[in-house]
């Protein structure tokens, strides 16, 4: 869109009441985004699909679309696959889990997402505690309000607290003060805030600018999490609005119904 001064937009994109054409320019402008490297903002437009599509779904499943399956073996659903949705909005709204397993010396040994915070743990296995609630940061929340790349600030600006010890894991004391500038200032002089690596690692402050290191250990591991799940998400809607045309453009040549007619209301 391009704007006047006054703000007022010369063009806009006009919504089709077509629900295959209006996700064919919906999916052309989120993947435009993706390939533009706004992943937050691209994203934020594909949760929003998702819940356009599960409530259109519900729309059409009295049409009995899944009668006819002679053009194609794939059958419409009356839901989107319910445990993946669940679980990818988990991971972009909050509620997923990190579990960890650690040796003696606290090396992380290996770890895993859990979208249910009952599973049973395995043999030396905690849940890793990112924002005082036992759960990891929404990725919505990770879209970071300072700059990222091409800058010497070693913190990120994020949207959600987190503890402190995880928000600056693996940074001695020295370095906190040093690097970070944790430190009390005074008129005859300076005292760091931290004077052991047990205060930092004991701390269950929440801060909302963390380390640069710590924002990518998190943002990697939830946006590992999300794109399988938005790729086979995306799969299935693709199906489902291929089988949908196809079987409309079928019924309107039989004669069954005009295609219009076929085209759910919202």
């Amino acid at each position: 869109m391009e704007d006047n001064p006054d703000g007022v937009p010369k063009s806009v994109i006009s919504h089709s009441l077509d629900p295959v054409e209006r996700f064919q320019r919906v999916m052309g402008w989120i993947n435009f985004m993706y390939m533009s490297d706004k992943f937050f903002i691209a994203t934020n437009a594909f949760m929003d699909l998702i819940g356009e599509i599960d409530v259109w779904l519900s729309d059409i499943k009295e049409m009995e679309f899944t009668k006819d399956v002679s053009y194609s073996k794939f059958k419409i659903p009356d839901r989107l696959p319910a445990k993946t949705v669940k679980e990818i909005r988990q991971i972009w709204y909050g509620n997923a889990y990190l579990y960890q397993k650690r040796n003696r010396h606290m090396e992380i040994l290996d770890q895993r997402i859990i979208y249910n915070p009952f599973t049973k743990l395995r043999s030396n296995e905690t849940i890793l505690d990112v924002n005082g609630k036992g759960s990891l940061p929404a990725l919505m929340h990770l879209n970071p309000r300072s700059k990222t790349k091409d800058d010497t600030d070693p913190r990120v600006l994020i949207q959600e607290p987190l503890r402190f010890d995880v928000a600056y894991d693996g940074f001695d004391s020295d370095q906190l003060s040093q690097v970070f500038g944790f430190k009390w200032v005074f008129a005859d002089g300076e005292v760091q805030m931290f004077n052991s690596d047990e205060q930092v690692m004991t701390s269950d402050a929440l801060v909302m600018e963390i380390s640069r290191e710590a924002y990518h250990k998190i943002i990697r591991l939830l946006v590992m999490e999300f794109k399988p799940r938005r790729y086979y998400v995306y799969n299935i809607i693709t199906n489902i609005l291929k089988t949908y045309r196809r079987t409309i453009d079928l019924k309107s040549l039989q004669g069954i119904a005009p295609a219009s007619d076929m085209v759910a209301s919202y």
